[in-house]
């Protein structure tokens, strides 16, 4: 698989993650994200830290990820690989942001094409905004 797409369970693609990209040196980007989780989520964050849902300490920005621990937990590499695909608690996921939508969508081409495939035909990589 290419550097450029690093899917997460859910299909988020880390190599273009903000989140992930303000935990790793870009401080601008970090505060910015601080700034907006404040103001429409908690008011108490004061950092973002992430480390991929697959990265060594298996640790993604929020520690109590249900598609890491649904799919760790069944074996799965990718949350299209499940039988319920697309189960209840991707449904609800897909409705909390437009680049949510988008990954389930994407997950629905890459389990009938095969992720390989799928992603061989992607001209850009575009998830976040």
């Amino acid at each position: 698989m290419e550097k450029k797409w690093e899917l997460s369970f859910c299909g988020l693609n880390c190599a273009v993650c903000d989140m992930y990209k303000a935990s790793h040196g870009d401080d601008k980007l970090h505060d910015e994200l601080v700034d907006w989780f404040q103001k429409n989520i908690d008011e108490k964050i004061t950092s973002i830290s992430c480390e991929k849902c697959r990265g060594p300490n298996a640790k993604c920005w929020t520690e109590d990820c249900f598609f890491r621990n649904c799919a760790a937990e069944k074996g799965h590499t990718h949350c299209f690989e499940c039988d319920e695909f697309v189960c209840e608690q991707l449904e609800k996921f897909g409705k909390t942001a437009p680049h949510h939508a988008r990954t389930i969508e994407n997950m629905k081409q890459m389990k009938k094409m095969g992720l390989e495939k799928w992603i061989a035909s992607q001209k850009e990589v575009k998830f976040c905004p």
